[in-house]
């Protein structure tokens, strides 16, 4: 008797769980990602992905900075001809809207978002929110015409902005050339070979030094227009052609003892910008050359 019981309620609760709506499993939320570094001034696009989910409809809300962003476009990336997108901006808000007939497979990438970012902005990361304001912004279509809630979750995002890199000097490498010591000091001659390409009738070579040794580290700057066809390198005349470029030199001081390190950095000035190359190392060890790192 006991078990006829314990089959009938077994079959009761079975029976009504089949009665019971079905209901669709909690999608995973939307997620933003940048796409490519950027710059200041230049363009920034997002892409806007909701894993695996077929929808018929969406809608969302998007909150940034208009000071620093400006909205390009927004494009669907879902290839689809089912589904439409429209939106509505103002300010530094975003409404868009997502609508189709019928269920459209969202396979990750749902839209395109790109921005330019302001000539003003300073690198770093500034936030973009994306709300979803409930549980049937997100919805698909069942057989019998009605709709079942996704419950789409909404995301926060970066636009990350970095630092515009440094331009770059025609300068390939430098070079060192001591001689005697005088007066307790050696004096070292500095050498950039710069690109033959390189207009030398046009802008101004020099170096950024930073010299270290036990008074601490300081920074001059050796500039000029100084140009030579040929330097002395172990007791061999090298010429700028040789050595596959034209020569810009300048001579400073280090002490003849404890240890020393010369960081050079070679500039151009032209038409009004300064251009960098790598910086190269020479290192010295009570007067006497130790090395070079770059």
């Amino acid at each position: 008797m006991k078990n006829h019981i314990c089959l009938a309620l077994t079959v009761a609760i079975l029976f009504s769980a089949l009665l019971l709506p079905v209901r669709a499993d909690k999608t995973p939320a939307l997620a933003l990602t940048q796409t490519a570094q950027a710059e200041p001034g230049q363009d920034v696009t997002l892409i806007l992905s909701l894993p695996s989910a077929q929808i018929a409809g969406g809608f969302m809300r998007f909150a940034y900075d208009a000071s620093l962003f400006s909205l390009k476009s927004i494009n669907l990336c879902v290839k689809s001809d089912a589904l439409t997108l429209t939106y509505h901006h103002a300010g530094g808000n975003i409404n868009i809207l997502l609508d189709a007939a019928q269920n459209v497979q969202i396979d990750n990438a749902l839209l395109s978002l790109t921005f330019t970012a302001s000539e003003e902005a300073q690198p770093g990361t500034y936030p973009i929110i994306c709300t979803v304001p409930d549980s049937a912004s997100f919805y698909m279509l069942n057989d019998d015409g009605t709709t079942t809630p996704l419950h789409v979750g909404g995301c926060q995002g970066l636009l990350t902005l970095t630092a515009p890199a440094l331009p770059t000097c025609p300068a390939r490498y430098l070079a060192c050339q001591e001689t005697n010591p005088k007066d307790g000091k050696i004096t070292v001659r500095l050498c950039a070979l710069v690109e033959p390409d390189a207009s030398l009738s046009r802008g101004t070579y020099g170096f950024v030094v930073a010299i270290s040794d036990a008074d601490g580290t300081r920074e001059l700057t050796l500039g000029g227009s100084q140009i030579t066809d040929q330097i002395d390198g172990g007791g061999k005349n090298y010429t700028a052609a040789e050595l596959g470029g034209n020569i810009y030199t300048a001579t400073l001081t280090v002490p003849d003892t404890g240890a020393a390190a010369i960081t050079l950095t070679p500039y151009v000035r032209l038409d009004g910008q300064t251009l960098y190359a790598g910086t190269y190392t020479v290192y010295y060890q009570d007067g006497a050359y130790a090395g070079t790192s770059n």
